[in-house]
């Protein structure tokens, strides 16, 4: 076998192996919302619902639905997912603890996280966005280049919502960039939503092997 047979079949073994690794990522996340989330995980063309928090304002336990992060376990696909929308009132922002069990994170704040607004408006006991509906969200804001940066606030601690048990003080809140406004997460708004945020989940050893196929290319152009 010459070495050109060999690099090219070290080259997709390295792959497969990335790929069934990503398969197994476990996320252990902790999410909360002002005042709600839908927590999703996928790829571009299929998603899956994982869980939300409560349908409306008050809290279960503690006085609002923000008070208390919900806790969420799951095999993560590509990309994390979660959409968010306000009651357009007092203050509106994401909070999120996530750990992948590839010793990475994908906390809120993170600035991995991309944002899409879908300017679908949603309201205190509304559904949860149908998974056809966020790959549509997906799409458009892929075909359109319509990701943005997230707004990235102060750390779980701050008013108006003070500490959320669990969370620590690593994550911070995040929202939408809204023109003119400096910091959209207080004084009411519906700008843009419903908001889609997304972060790619990396491959365990991806730099490495990217690094490590580009060695067996050029061994195959010194061949």
């Amino acid at each position: 076998m010459n070495r050109k047979s060999i690099g090219t079949i070290a080259a997709v073994a390295m792959l497969s192996a990335a790929g069934a690794a990503n398969a197994d990522i476990v996320a252990t996340a902790l999410v909360t919302a002002d005042n709600h989330y839908a927590l999703y995980t996928g790829d571009p063309s299929s998603v899956s619902f994982i869980g939300r928090n409560e349908l409306s304002g008050g809290g279960a336990p503690g006085q609002y639905n923000w008070s208390q992060a919900e806790l969420h376990t799951f095999t993560s696909g590509q990309f994390i997912y979660i959409a968010t929308w306000s009651d357009n009132a007092t203050a509106q922002g994401l909070l999120a603890s996530i750990s992948l069990s590839n010793g990475d994170t994908a906390n809120s704040g993170d600035s991995r996280w991309q944002v899409y607004r879908s300017n679908q408006d949603l309201g205190s006991g509304a559904a949860a966005p149908t998974t056809s509906t966020v790959v549509g969200w997906i799409s458009t804001a892929t075909t359109n280049n319509l990701w943005e940066t997230p707004h990235i606030g102060g750390a779980n601690g701050i008013a108006p919502w003070g500490t959320v048990p669990g969370i620590g003080s690593v994550p911070r809140w995040m929202w939408t960039t809204v023109p003119g406004d400096g910091d959209p997460l207080v004084g009411g708004s519906g700008y843009g939503e419903t908001l889609l945020f997304r972060m790619a989940v990396p491959t365990p050893g991806a730099a490495g092997l990217m690094a490590m196929g580009g060695l067996l290319a050029s061994r195959r152009r010194r061949a």
